[in-house]
């Protein structure tokens, strides 16, 4: 996920954030390189894009991964989109945004206290609950993924991380914090059992972390959850 840049030689890399390194190549152009455990695990499709447009305060690209055709799309839904159609024996692929509020969102749909009656729940069962509040979640209820996605989140993350990620999120002391990745990727097998998740912050070429971004992958990471960062190559 480095870029195919030729660049200078020496080429001297500076220190931003832990495990982030940015070189200036010139007035206008900005190389970050991520630390390898950033990049860990493998999402196996391509990251490279083709067709950079500025459309406000937001960067479109193609979605072919070869730069064929005219849809294009923001960088999650680049992501979002090629990871679901991968393709592998045995396995579907699917996934969904998430917002900055998706914990804060979840929990007033779903209760404060993860406990194990939520490992029961089918994805009707819980896209019911979404449903029924969604006036009570107000502005969270952008924040929230679908409910099939929400209910891959509770069977892989179990009770447990469930109730570290809700305390972390629901203090009032961070109410200010968020850092959520942009994406909840995931497979299901053949028996349906949800497996393979990914949380995935997705960055342009030369888009440095926000606050909280980094320290959230790290939190998710330290509970034994995939998470990483997968930053696009842009080719012309």
């Amino acid at each position: 996920m480095t870029s195919n840049f030729l660049a200078p030689d020496p080429v001297e890399f500076r220190c931003e954030q832990p495990g982030v390194f940015l070189m200036e190549v010139d007035m206008r152009k900005t190389i970050i390189k991520d630390d390898a455990k950033l990049k860990k695990p493998a999402l196996r499709l391509s990251l490279i894009v083709y067709g950079r447009e500025h459309d406000g305060t937001k960067v479109r690209y193609l979605i072919d991964p070869k730069g064929q055709g005219d849809k294009k799309e923001i960088p999650e839904n680049i992501v979002l989109i090629r990871w679901r159609k991968k393709i592998s024996k045995g396995y579907t692929f699917s996934g969904d945004r998430l917002g900055p509020n998706v914990w804060r969102g979840l929990s007033t749909a779903l209760g404060a206290d993860p406990n194990a009656a939520w490992l029961k729940w089918t994805a009707e069962e819980i896209a019911s609950q979404l449903h029924a509040a969604r006036d009570q979640m107000g502005i969270y209820k952008s924040s929230v993924p679908n409910a099939s996605a929400v209910h891959a989140l509770i069977q892989i993350c179990g009770v447990e991380r469930l109730k570290a990620i809700f305390a972390r999120h629901l203090d009032p002391n961070r109410s200010n914090i968020y850092g959520t990745p942009d994406l909840f990727l995931y497979a299901r097998d053949c028996k349906g059992k949800e497996c393979m998740e990914r949380f995935v912050e997705v960055k342009r070429p030369d888009e440095r972390f926000k606050s909280g971004q980094l320290e959230e992958i790290g939190f998710l990471q330290s509970l034994g959850l995939r998470a990483r960062v997968a930053r696009l190559i842009e080719s012309s």
